[in-house]
């Protein structure tokens, strides 16, 4: 009887979790059945509200991304692949509903829904038919995953972020967004990338403010102009101090700082200057005077742009020298990038380096070319290589010593000998179109492309040109200078100063070498 027990304690303990091998689960889940139908009117106050789902969901987070307007109370219930929910105050008479899941939801492989699903239903004879859509952006990229609210104006005053929005949804992979079955009235909308997953906007975390607000008729359609995620200035905060070694410390700040900006003093110990290492410039390194282990200096002075962040602890000095070697971190290009004629190389090292002069660093063999040219320092980590003459387009192969190569502690490279290739490109590529309205400001058109950011200024009739233009992916964006500073201006949060008026497009353009597109167009909204 024991052995028949043990046999089948050891079968039930092999039948738990997924089947081993095949193929990983990469398919997207998707809604396959609801109820009420779509856009059904007349639906019963008692009826019940389910989701089918095509597989198995990651439960907490599908009801995260879960949004119910106008805004009541709702209570999820699961049974397998269904969600039915509930309403403990019930559905209240002639009134349009939107259930809105999010591009948050996840199956149980973490796979997201690749587009928000809506479902409307009206508990009264007609929907609500007003329409609002868009998209977000971030770095002029398409912003997946974004929040994004819409307030009704016609309630008084709101407070974005800070008050319930009447409506939500979530960006999709290409950014977009929408929201269907509105009521007439005017409209307010802001959207957020939400860093930590709460459903709330926190200081820190890239919002998006609008260039206007909507007056949405009855049966009104609007496209909202397009939202622009930046990291709007708040509160410096500083999230870590670590001496990493006698002479270097870090300090992590909660958003980017300028080391030109940052005036530091810390008690009984001098800092001798301060860097950065691209691309992460949250990291700020302070290179100082040799630490006592074990002391406490506290920090006399920390003030950044006008803001002092707080910090109340000591640096704990640490007596351990650096032991460990500087690295080859980053090249520009990266490899298999591409070069205009004009461009320097740039070697990034992972940590500040003795800006000794050097000796012949290009070596010479069948493989590799030995470019003339000039090598100096452009930071504390950063060697940069001026071409005497423009690149000639054209592959190139490129090995070089670090042999006389230190870090401030003396120590040399881990690797004696690093690699670079790339392409030089001729500047023959085009692009080209036109700026929809022409604006009453300005309008600059930027190409963002691998290695650098392009801007011109349309015309009075909204066209523009880049011309000269190295092969390559740009994302082209435009704005309307609505101050004249020639800068892109994204708005206040409180008190609300819109933002001036952005759009992009959605996709890349890849340019092939001579490549030209000049029937493009952008729709910007009217200042």
């Amino acid at each position: 009887m024991i052995r028949f027990l043990c046999l089948l304690l050891l079968w039930a303990c092999a039948k738990v979790g997924p089947p081993a091998g095949g193929p990983v689960d990469q398919a997207p889940p998707a809604v396959v059945a609801h109820t009420p139908a779509a856009d059904a009117v007349e639906v019963p106050l008692d009826a019940p509200v389910e989701l089918l789902f095509s597989e198995a969901m990651d439960r907490s987070r599908t009801q995260a991304a879960l949004f119910l307007s106008p805004l009541s109370p709702i209570e999820p219930d699961w049974q397998g692949r269904r969600l039915r929910l509930r309403f403990p105050q019930g559905l209240q008479p002639g009134q349009t509903y939107v259930i809105t899941l999010g591009t948050g939801a996840r199956d149980l492989r973490g796979n997201p829904l690749p587009q928000s699903f809506t479902l409307a239903f009206a508990t009264g004879p007609r929907l609500d038919q007003g329409r609002i859509g868009g998209r977000v952006f971030s770095r002029h990229q398409p912003a997946a995953g974004a929040h994004v609210l819409a307030y009704g104006l016609n309630r008084g005053q709101r407070r974005l972020l800070a008050d319930l929005p009447d409506y939500r949804t979530q960006a999709g992979n290409d950014g977009g967004y929408a929201f269907s079955r509105l009521p007439a009235g005017p409209y307010r909308l802001v959207a957020f990338a939400d860093a930590d997953a709460d459903q709330t906007w926190d200081p820190g975390e890239a919002l998006a403010l609008p260039s206007l607000d909507l007056d949405l008729g009855d049966a009104d359609s609007l496209r909202a102009g397009d939202l622009d995620l930046f990291a709007a200035p708040g509160p410096l905060r500083l999230e870590r101090v670590q001496a990493l070694d006698q002479q270097r410390l870090l300090f992590l700040f909660g958003q980017e700082v300028d080391p030109a900006q940052v005036l530091l003093e810390i008690a009984g110990l001098p800092v001798e200057f301060l860097y950065q290492l691209p691309p992460d410039r949250r990291k700020l390194y302070a290179r100082t005077a040799p630490q006592e282990a074990g002391r406490a200096y506290p920090l006399g002075r920390l003030e950044i742009a006008g803001q002092s962040p707080e910090w109340g602890e000591p640096v704990r000095g640490v007596g351990r020298p650096d032991q460990t070697p500087p690295a080859l971190a980053v090249t520009r290009p990266a490899a298999g990038g591409i070069l205009a004629p004009q461009d320097t190389l740039l070697l990034i090292f992972s940590e500040a380096m003795v800006h000794a002069e050097l000796g012949e660093v290009w070596v010479a063999d069948d493989s590799a070319q030995t470019p003339a040219g000039r090598w100096s320092w452009q930071g504390p980590a950063v060697l940069a290589f001026a071409p005497q003459a423009p690149w000639t387009p054209g592959t190139y192969q490129l090995r070089g010593r670090t042999a006389g190569l230190r870090d401030l502690a003396g120590l040399g490279l881990r690797d004696s000998l690093f690699a670079l290739s790339f392409a030089a490109a001729p500047l023959d590529c085009r692009l080209g179109g036109q700026v929809h309205p022409p604006a009453r400001a300005p309008v600059w058109v930027g190409a963002q492309g691998p290695e650098q950011n392009y801007q011109v200024q349309a015309d009075p009739e909204g066209r523009f040109l880049f011309a000269d233009l190295p092969p390559g992916a740009y994302r082209l964006y435009a704005f309307a200078d609505l101050n004249l500073n020639q800068q892109q201006d994204r708005g206040i949060l409180e008190p609300f100063a819109p933002s001036e008026p952005y759009t992009c497009l959605p996709e890349a353009l890849t340019l092939a070498a001579g490549a030209a597109r000049e029937d493009l167009e952008l729709e910007l909204d009217a200042p």
